[in-house]
């Protein structure tokens, strides 16, 4: 008797397997939904999931390495790629550093370059660019800094650019710029074959030991948003093979009987800080900002996590509203979609919130999901 209904049991789980999505130990490969402009990627340890923020589901993920900081998409090209070190012994041995292709239907590993062993397994998304929509830019440090440039026509290594104390690979022009630690901005422009063509830097606009700007920028109609750890916002643009970069202005406002969409004061908080690992979002479109925020803490605190967001207006310069979260909950991430109906998505304790980012309006949020937030279009 127990040997039939043995026997049972395995003819039911096989019929069941047959029949179901992965019928493998090791899985079938699914074709991924059509993605649009409120897609993002969750980049966590070894692996990046694709998510749709409309419906907070997860189409896909990407398999990466441990020391990968960011996905760069090219939709386009079909492709979403990333670099990597791995090692021969999972953590340890000899290393090898690649550039990797996932087909954005499948999202499997399709091509595969070796750059070489320096890239830094550190950082945001400003470690890899795409420069000039044909070549990969990665940002190496030995600790001496340079970009590895990979040509996605013939899927080869080209060239090392040097770039001096200078980090960051943002696309711009016809080629990229960098945050340098002379309080400057610097453009690389890149020719026809990857190799490096001309060079210019902006004026002086930031002091390192004062008050630095953070290595991470996000997109603006012309240029790129940067904001220095005080909070002070400037864009640089590219024009000509010369880099331009605006006044700037301040987060952390003057004095003021005026109160914000709360109705908290618009006074001088010096004693909140922007921190975390990707402290701010922005959209042109709407011309909102969206910084974490925490209190207490000097300099050394940029990568602590927030216990609020802030969201300003670009157009008047003024803070708009604060999001506080709950007891015991801190935000690392900030993501803005780039279209003009944006989502406004925060990485907070185990979760991403899908907000209205002109509101601050919760719209939902997706449980046991964390990582660092960024768009598949627009950046």
């Amino acid at each position: 008797m127990a040997m039939r209904l043995l026997t049972a049991f395995f003819v039911l789980t096989s019929a069941a397997t047959a029949s179901a999505q992965w019928d493998t130990v090791l899985g079938d490969a699914l074709d991924m939904p059509e993605t649009g402009p409120h897609w993002v990627s969750v980049r966590g340890r070894g692996i990046a999931y694709l998510l749709d923020a409309d419906s907070g589901k997860v189409g896909g993920t990407l398999d990466i390495s441990n020391f990968t900081p960011a996905v760069r998409p090219a939709m386009n090209r079909d492709r979403i790629y990333a670099y990597g070190s791995f090692y021969s012994r999972g953590t340890y041995g000899d290393r090898t550093d690649v550039v990797i292709g996932f087909d954005t239907a499948t999202t499997l590993p399709v091509e595969e370059v070796e750059i070489p062993p320096k890239a830094a397994g550190i950082g945001n998304p400003g470690m890899i660019g795409l420069i000039n929509e044909q070549f990969i830019g990665v940002w190496n440090i030995t600790p001496a800094i340079s970009v590895s440039i990979v040509d996605l026509d013939s899927s080869e290594f080209v060239t090392e650019i040097s770039t001096p104390n200078c980090a960051g690979i943002y696309p711009a022009d016809r080629g990229f710029i960098s945050s340098c630690a002379d309080g400057t901005v610097q453009y690389v422009e890149v020719d026809e074959s990857g190799e490096e063509a001309a060079r210019s830097s902006s004026d002086v606009f930031f002091d390192l030991f004062e008050d630095p700007v953070l290595d991470y920028a996000v997109p603006s109609d012309d240029g790129w948003v940067f904001m220095t750890m005080n909070g002070k916002v400037h864009e640089a643009t590219v024009e000509n093979g010369q880099v331009s970069i605006s006044d700037g202005w301040s987060i952390n406002p003057p004095d003021t009987d005026a109160t914000d969409r709360n109705g908290m004061p618009l006074s001088n908080d010096d004693d909140w800080r922007l921190g975390g690992n990707q402290a701010y979002a922005y959209n042109a479109k709407a011309e909102v900002l969206a910084v974490v925020m925490h209190q207490g803490g000097g300099q050394e605190s940029f990568e602590d996590a927030g216990t609020e967001v802030w969201v300003f207006s670009t157009r008047s310069q003024r803070r708009g509203y604060r999001i506080a979260l709950e007891d015991g909950e801190t935000v690392t991430s900030v993501q803005m979609t780039q279209d003009e109906d944006p989502l406004l998505l925060l990485a907070v304790s185990g979760t991403i919130q899908v907000r209205e980012p002109v509101t601050g309006r919760l719209i939902r949020t997706i449980e046991d999901l964390s990582g660092t937030i960024q768009n598949l279009y627009g950046d």
